[in-house]
């Protein structure tokens, strides 16, 4: 995480390739990085924890459903003319469900509605005055 908010040096974004003397291209235009503002204690914030599937049963049960209906589907896409083939990929959580049919979470979102960037560069001044 870099403060960008207060910070008066440039900072480096590391590669990490896989594969020895294979060249690499980024075309013109082509994202080559991912710029995620957030606050600043925003992962401080978080407690991870890792935990046995079998303390949450119903999650459990709904992994293992999800896991044999992506078999399945996985299995029909070679299928000519099959649903699978159809649909081209199960979209369940874009939709918002469980494996079990069940709606998700209220709040579920697969996109943000982000602003853009103010280009004060561009305008000459900064966005407050």
């Amino acid at each position: 995480m870099i403060e960008t908010d207060w910070s008066p040096y440039t900072f480096t974004m590391n590669w990490i390739f896989t594969r020895k003397d294979m060249p690499i291209r980024f075309e013109k235009g082509e994202p080559y990085c991912h710029l995620f503002p957030m606050g600043r204690d925003a992962l401080e914030q978080v407690e991870p924890e890792i935990r046995a599937f079998e303390t949450a049963p119903e999650m459990l049960r709904n992994h293992k459903k999800w896991s044999e209906s992506r078999n399945d589907f996985n299995a029909n896409l070679k299928t000519p003319g099959s649903s699978a083939r159809d649909e081209k990929w199960q979209k369940d959580y874009y939709r918002g469900f469980q494996p079990d049919g069940d709606k998700g979470p209220p709040t579920h979102k697969t996109k943000l509605r982000l602003k853009p960037f103010y280009n004060v560069i561009r305008t000459g001044h900064d966005k407050d005055t």
